[in-house]
């Protein structure tokens, strides 16, 4: 029984032989089984990409309030800009209702669009938005961008091991990802001057509605936890040069429950700590093409085994949880 979650150097799938490719796969795929939860090292995501990216989130968050709200779009509910914790409460898509979690972030998605006409079909307002900067930082938007462009290459490799472990042909999630809908927040969870209201989290407990999630952590205290399968929770370590990945939803779907998409909370540092508490994640959301269907794979179900769910596409699901999770609004507020 899993008591921690495992560290996967993923080297060994894209610089070694096929005995090392299938070594990486198989850490994989018996971590997503057990606990859906994995840190990455040998990935190639550049420490400096990371760390500049770091500096300039500190930057924005720590403009006055004033400044911050001139980058969040009007509508309440909005992932594009700015976002405050009155505009999402993730315990809604667990049929709870908590406090606010204690949390802002920003929020980007895709930026190049080109002349594709993929891109202005009718769920375009609700899956590619335009994305809103901020006047400050300066270059801001272009480390964004690098750092979106290079955990877009390295979905790229993971999608690859994926489907070594899942025993498919190779390419098989490539026209279901090439005109993926992925987004990124910058996740800050300030210092905790006053005890939280009962119940309150920086995070609230939630699975993700993604395919998966990539995530750049520090070593702040208060920080990630998964549920394992007896219950209890378990911390997510913060590792050098690591990205942690986690199963959301639709991956759990195609692969039949076989990888898990764990429940998993920020949860509030202790009391007694004196210092910063300060917290900040980077956090990728592998999303597929809005069109994909996700339906069980072949390789994930049998006589013993049938599909566990009816078939849906991607961006109807992703949709279902955005309404969820922004209960408090209308439906063409928290759509858009």
């Amino acid at each position: 029984m899993t008591t921690a979650v495992p560290v996967v150097d993923m080297s060994g799938f894209t610089k070694g032989d096929e005995f090392s490719r299938t070594r990486v796969a198989k850490e994989v795929s018996s971590a997503l089984e057990e606990i859906g939860f994995l840190v990455l090292q040998g990935h190639d995501v550049k420490t400096e990409t990371i760390a500049a990216v770091r500096e300039l989130a500190w930057g924005f968050f720590d403009l006055p309030l004033t400044k911050k709200m001139q980058a969040r779009k009007r509508i309440k509910g909005a992932w594009r800009g700015y976002v405050t914790a009155d505009d999402e409460n993730l315990s809604y898509m667990q049929n709870e209702e908590s406090p606010p979690d204690l949390k802002e972030f920003f929020g980007f998605g895709r930026f190049d669009y080109g002349e594709d006409p993929y891109y202005t079909r009718t769920f375009a307002e609700v899956a590619f938005p335009p994305n809103i900067w901020p006047e400050q930082p300066v270059d801001f938007a272009a480390m964004a961008k690098l750092f979106y462009w290079e955990m877009a290459a390295l979905t790229e490799q993971i999608l690859r091991v994926f489907e070594k472990a899942l025993e498919l042909e190779q390419g098989y999630f490539r026209d279901k990802f090439d005109h993926h809908a992925s987004t990124v927040r910058f996740l800050n969870y300030p210092n905790q001057i006053d005890d939280p209201i009962p119940g309150q989290l920086r995070c609230a407990a939630h699975y993700d509605f993604s395919a998966f999630t990539l995530l750049a952590v520090d070593d702040a205290p208060g920080g990630l936890q998964v549920q394992s399968r007896a219950g209890s929770w378990i911390d997510v370590p913060s590792v050098s040069n690591g990205i942690v990945l986690n199963i959301g939803d639709l991956m759990a779907g195609w692969t039949n429950d076989r990888w898990r998409s764990g429940l998993h909370r920020v949860v509030n540092p202790p009391r007694d700590i004196h210092g910063s508490t300060r917290r900040l994640s980077l956090a990728y959301f592998v999303n597929p093409n809005y069109d994909a269907m996700v339906e069980c794979l072949p390789t994930c179900q049998d006589a013993d085994h049938p599909p566990l769910y009816t078939p849906i596409k991607a961006g109807e699901h992703r949709l279902q949880k955005i309404l969820t999770a922004t209960s408090n609004l209308s439906t063409s507020d928290a759509a858009k």
